[in-house]
């Protein structure tokens, strides 16, 4: 019998893979940050294997990019890319909101207000919580669609929007963004599809233009 090329999951292996892709994912580390093979190692408290391969997945994942001779650093990205991962979560996310207002339950709706709770009662100065607050709040909105598949893209799109969204860590619990999480909330609770779309659009393209403005003044 052909051999099929199974190999049995390591459990450091996956630890440290998931545990770095959670790590870039709330933002702790900034774009463009060099990534040290021995430092992540000796932090772990594993051999660099582990995580030699676990940056090797991540940059197949695009988390990552892998420099010749200088090792692994966080994926940075162009204005002109920032502005195509916004458009499609535009798309994604707005279609979602539509969908969540025809169908969410107003438990469902409950929930979704205590993620903004939590948004708010994050530590002051722990931006990278904020932002992991922040993304599964909208990823909460996106599951209240009710469509699965819609909910698969999204996920395969979060990680490119969670490095992005690193770019401006500390947006999270400003009164703009409360104001803008209020106005989705809101159109939700009223079963106003349109305007629950309309409200996620406007969310999403005043970060992009912030997210890009800041690229091209070579702020990040």
């Amino acid at each position: 019998m052909q051999t099929l090329g199974f190999r049995r999951p390591n459990q450091v292996r996956e630890a440290v893979y998931r545990h770095l892709k959670e790590l870039l994912f709330s933002g702790r580390f900034a774009p463009g940050e060099r990534l040290s093979e021995p430092l992540l190692a000796q932090e772990l408290g594993v051999s660099r294997t582990p995580v030699r391969e676990a940056l090797m997945r991540l940059a197949e994942e695009g988390l990552v990019e892998l420099v010749p001779g200088r090792g692994a650093r966080v994926r940075t990205f162009t204005p002109e890319e920032v502005e195509e991962v916004y458009g499609v979560r535009a798309l994604l996310e707005g279609e979602a909101a539509r969908e969540a207002a025809l169908r969410a339950t107003p438990w469902e709706l409950e929930d979704l207000r205590a993620h903004l709770k939590a948004i708010d009662e994050a530590p002051k100065e722990d931006y990278p919580e904020q932002m992991r607050r922040d993304l599964e709040f909208h990823r909460a909105l996106v599951r209240l669609s009710g469509n699965r598949t819609l909910y698969r893209l999204y996920e395969d799109l979060l990680s490119s929007l969670a490095l992005v969204r690193s770019a401006l860590p500390n947006l999270s619990q400003e009164e703009a963004t409360r104001r803008e999480h209020g106005a989705i909330l809101e159109a939700l609770r009223r079963r106003d599809p349109e305007g629950a779309k309309r409200a996620v659009e406007a969310h999403v393209y005043r970060f992009r233009d912030l997210v890009v403005a800041r690229l091209r003044k070579g702020g990040v």
